[in-house]
């Protein structure tokens, strides 16, 4: 649960840095949208090892159902 509870965290974070609207740059990507994206999916990653879900199939799942739901 550890990888859930840092997920929500960087989502947090994730808010805070689309709120200011921060971009990387070339000073780097801390305390950036770029950098937290990246965390979101980290966690996101994590999370789907852990209860062993093939993320890219589940994915492929999820985009046809939205294509019958939203006929795109």
């Amino acid at each position: 649960m550890a990888y859930f509870y840092k997920l929500i965290e960087e989502v947090g974070e994730l808010a805070e840095v689309i709120r200011k609207n921060k971009r990387q740059s070339d000073t780097g990507i801390k305390g950036t949208i770029e950098e937290e994206l990246s965390d979101v999916l980290y966690y996101t990653i994590c999370l789907a090892n852990v209860f062993k879900i093939n993320l890219e199939q589940s994915f492929k799942q999820k985009e046809e159902l939205n294509k019958l739901k939203w006929g795109k």
